[in-house]
Order: C-alpha cells, then structure tokens, then sequence
C-alpha cells in the first residue's frame, strides 16, 4: 500500500502550460482531509494525458502547519474551486472535477455556476444526507452543535471503522491518526466550524440540484457506505432528473465510505479513468 504523503499546494503560477493535453481534472478530497484520499486517481489519470489538479483549500483542506485553523465558509471553497476551473480553462477545452465525500457535494455546487462550465463530475461516496448504518439516532440533534453556543467546544473525533472495510488499511489509518492526525481517510478530529460549513453546503446543493449544468456525471457508492447510504444515490438522480444531464451510478459491494482506497479502490479507478477517457476530444 502507498505510504501516505502529502501534494503540492495548487496555485495558478505553479504550472506550467501542459503541450498536448486536452483534458484537466481537478481532484477534491474531503473535508478537512488531504489530496492522498485519491491518490489511487491521480497516477492513472495522468497516464490518460490529463493535467491533474489536486486541490486545496484554504479552510476546507487540512494544513499540517496549522491543524486547528479555522473554517472558511463554503463559498469561499466553492469561489477556490472556480478559480482553478477558470485558469484550466485557459489551457485545456475540457475540465472534469473529481469529489469524494464532501468534495463530491463541492464539486456539484462548483457545476451551478453556469459562468464556470465543467464537462464531467465524477462523484464518490455523494453524501447529501447523513444517513448510513454508523449515524447514531442522535443525529438529529447536530443542529445544536452547529448552531448554537453549545457546540462552541465540542469537536468531532474519527472513529473506526474510518471509512474502511479493510480490516489491514483500518489499522493502518488508526495508527497514522495517532501518530500525525490525518490519514489517507482523513482528519482525526474536526472543529464544529467545519461541520457547520459542510451542512451549509450540502443544504445549499440539495436546493439547488436542478441547476447543476454538467452534461455527464459518474456517481460511485458503496452499498455498505456506513456514512451516507445508497438513498443518497437516488436524491441525486431526482435532483438531476430535470437537467439535461446524462447520469451513470455504479454500486461497490465490498467497501465503506472511502472507496478510493477501500477493497474496491481498482474498480473505482477504471470506472473514473473509463469515464474521463468517453469525456476526451476526439481526435
């Protein structure tokens, strides 16, 4: 398994002008995480002839130099997010955004802005609701948290089984949160701010599903996703039901949440590779 390292910071001035490459994708990971949840895409999709971006975020994205920084408020991440589309788009006629998790909702709320145009979205592990088999029945009183005074202290910590399957890659996560506070999986802990903006996202796009302007779209989901369940699958096919808008979905039987580096992380990679390469120019 590749030893968790972390990607360079994106800045428009940091890449050169690719010859020959008619696709970019722009990875998003999820929240409070690092660009290593889909590193299992990256080399593949590079091999394809794509500039790959992987995104961070200040105040989405976790810093090693700062671990406790605050959240910045989702349109800041979705205004991050445009920013990189509109200077790809200098360079390459197709761009495709990439999300797992609560990049996947960042990625659907950066394909509203019709000044911003995307080719493709590939969704992993879509979470519009919280609703999988590991949600406590308490859920419902996150509001609280988020809301209010009373979650000014509290903060949300990892627990196994981190979003994997794997009993193997879950010890090795569980020690990497110990030892560094973040994993391949994620963050170990999360401020309520980042809770806070990730609720006001996913409000904001299951309002707004309808608008998505993004001609194709791959969604991938895990059948036993502990996190968000496969009703979310459906919330995103009525949502974008009234666009214009050709949607795949493609069910994983052997993984939770993190499928990018679960069991079924292989069958992740050729669908997303598969369905970038449909999306390239011909030619």
């Amino acid at each position: 398994m590749v030893s968790l390292h972390e990607a360079p910071t994106w800045r428009p001035s940091d890449t050169a002008t690719p010859q020959g490459k008619p696709m970019a994708v722009v990875l998003l990971h999820g929240l409070c995480s690092t660009p290593d949840e889909l590193l299992s895409v990256n080399g593949p999709l590079r091999q394809l002839g794509c500039e790959v971006v992987p995104l961070r975020i200040e105040g989405y994205s976790f810093a090693a130099d700062q671990p406790h920084a605050a959240a910045r408020p989702f349109e800041d991440w979705v205004a991050a997010v445009h920013r990189c589309i509109a200077d790809l788009r200098r360079r390459h006629p197709r761009v495709v955004l990439v999300g797992i998790s609560a990049g996947s909702g960042l990625a659907l709320a950066s394909a509203l802005d019709p000044a911003h145009p995307v080719d493709g979205l590939v969704l992993m592990s879509t979470t519009l609701r919280y609703d999988g088999w590991a949600i406590p029945p308490w859920h419902f009183l996150l509001p609280l948290a988020l809301y209010t005074p009373i979650g000014r202290w509290w903060r949300y910590r990892e627990q196994a089984p981190y979003g994997v399957k794997n009993e193997r890659i879950r010890a090795w996560i569980e020690r990497e949160l110990q030892s560094r506070q973040v994993s391949r999986a994620g963050s170990a802990t999360l401020d309520v701010g980042y809770l806070r903006e990730h609720d006001r996202l996913i409000r904001h796009v299951r309002q707004r599903l309808a608008q998505v302007r993004c001609p194709q779209v791959l969604a991938l989901h895990a059948e036993e996703d502990e996190v968000a369940s496969l009703k979310n699958l459906g919330l995103l096919a009525r949502g974008l039901s009234s666009a214009s808008i050709c949607l795949k979905t493609v069910t994983v039987r052997n993984s939770y949440h993190m499928i990018s580096i679960d069991n079924d992380r292989q069958l992740v990679v050729k669908e997303t590779v598969d369905f970038v390469r449909s999306l390239l120019p011909a030619g």
